[in-house]
C-alpha cells in the first residue's frame, strides 16, 4: 500500500492515497496522526477537531468566532493565547451582510485571502461542508484550514431533534474533520433544563469532540462573557472568563477582576453622586473599558451596594450604598 507524507505545522501526517482492498491492507495508526494533540488556539481549538460553541441568542457567539477565525487567519495570539496561522472559511447563514459587516467593523477586521466569508449575499446560497467545492478547498490546501459554521440549525436538512437525521447530518462534519479541516460550529441552548448545554439530538454532543458553552454575565451581553466546556475528548482549560471591549476581547482572571472591582470602588468613593458617563471616563484613564465600568455600577445597583438617583438634566447620579460610617457622610454631602 501507498502513502503520501504531508506536513502540517511541523507534524508530520500520512493519507492513504489508495483503498483498502482487504483486511490486511489496513495501516496502523501512527501514519495517520500525531502522539500529541496539535492546538490552532492554545487550549481551546484542537487541530482537527469538531468544536461546538453554544449558547442563547444575543450571547455573542458570532462575534466570538469572528474575531477568534480573523485572529488565526493572520497568526496573532487570541485571549493572550499561541495561535497557529490557517487559512479560514467562515460560513453563515444566520445572518445579513450588514449584520456582518456592522460586526467586522467593531472587530477591524478586514476580509483578506487568508480569511474568506461565504453568505447569502454572495450570490449563491453558502454550501454545507459535505458540498465537493468545500471537500476540494480542504484537499487542495497545504495548510489544512479553520472552517466555521453560523450556524448547526441553520444548515441542518432535517429536524435537529430525530437522532437519525441528526447523526447522519453530523457525519458529514467528522468525515470532513478526518481529512484534516478543523471545525467551529455555532448552535443554540434551549429553554428545558435538559436542553441548558445544547438544543436538540443527544447524537450533537455524541458527535464532537470539544463543546463549549458560552453564556451573558451581564445585561450588555458582550461585556463580560464566561466559555465553559461541557465536552472535552482533548482536555481544554474551562471554564475562563472573557472581557470585550471597545473591539477586542480578552481573557479576564479573578484576581484582575478583583482589581478592577477595588479600582470601581474607589473611583465612586472619591466621587459621591457621579454621573454615569463621567465614571466611564474616569474608569477609561485607570486602564478599565467603558463597558465594563457600566457593568460594575449597573451590577452594583441590582445589589443594592450602588445608590442611583437622578441628577440634572435627566442624568443619572451614582453613590456607594450607606453600608459605613464615611459613605454615609460622604453620601449625605452628595446628595
Amino acid at each position: 500500500m501507498a502513502f503520501e507524507d504531508k506536513r502540517l505545522n511541523g507534524v508530520e501526517e500520512k493519507r492513504e492515497s489508495m483503498s483498502i482492498n482487504r483486511i490486511e491492507d489496513l495501516p496502523p495508526l501512527e501514519h495517520f496522526t500525531a502522539t500529541r494533540v496539535e492546538w490552532i488556539v492554545d487550549g481551546l481549538i484542537a487541530a482537527g477537531g469538531l468544536h461546538l460553541i453554544t449558547g442563547d441568542a444575543g450571547a455573542g457567539k458570532s462575534t466570538l468566532v469572528s474575531a477568534l477565525g480573523y485572529a488565526v487567519s493572520t497568526g496573532r495570539d487570541f485571549l493572550g493565547r499561541a495561535v497557529s496561522q490557517r487559512p479560514v472559511l467562515l460560513l453563515d447563514a444566520e445572518n445579513p451582510a450588514v449584520a456582518v459587516g456592522e460586526r467586522f467593523q467593531r472587530l477591524h477586521i478586514q476580509s483578506h485571502e487568508g480569511f474568506r466569508l461565504w453568505g447569502f449575499w454572495v450570490g449563491d446560497d453558502p454550501p454545507g461542508v459535505s458540498d465537493p467545492i468545500v471537500a476540494d478547498w480542504v484537499t487542495r490546501s497545504t495548510i489544512k484550514p479553520l472552517i466555521i459554521v453560523d450556524s448547526l440549525v441553520a444548515f441542518h436538512p432535517g429536524a435537529e431533534n430525530d437522532s437519525t437525521e441528526t447523526r447522519r447530518y453530523m457525519l458529514q462534519y467528522r468525515k470532513l474533520a478526518a481529512t484534516g479541516a478543523t471545525i467551529v460550529l455555532l448552535h443554540h441552548i434551549g429553554k428545558s433544563e435538559g436542553a441548558r448545554e445544547y438544543r436538540g439530538s443527544s447524537d450533537i454532543k455524541a458527535s464532537i469532540d470539544i463543546g463549549f458553552k458560552l453564556t451573558s454575565a451581564s445585561n450588555d451581553s458582550l461585556s463580560s462573557l464566561e466559555l465553559r466546556a461541557f465536552k472535552q475528548r482533548f482536555a481544554v482549560d474551562s471554564p475562563f472568563c472573557l472581557h470585550y471591549d471597545e473591539g477586542e476581547f480578552r481573557a479576564v482572571s479573578s484576581d484582575s477582576r478583583k482589581v478592577d472591582d477595588k479600582t470601581f470602588s474607589g473611583i465612586l468613593e472619591q466621587n459621591p453622586g457621579i454621573t454615569g458617563t463621567r465614571f466611564e471616563e474616569i474608569a477609561t484613564t485607570q486602564n478599565c473599558g467603558r463597558n465594563k465600568a457600566r457593568k460594575f455600577l449597573n451590577d452594583g445597583v441590582k445589589k443594592g451596594t450602588i445608590f442611583r438617583k437622578d441628577g440634572m438634566n435627566n442624568a443619572k447620579c451614582y453613590l456607594l450604598s450607606r453600608a459605613s460610617p464615611t459613605n454615609e457622610r460622604k453620601n449625605q454631602e452628595a446628595a
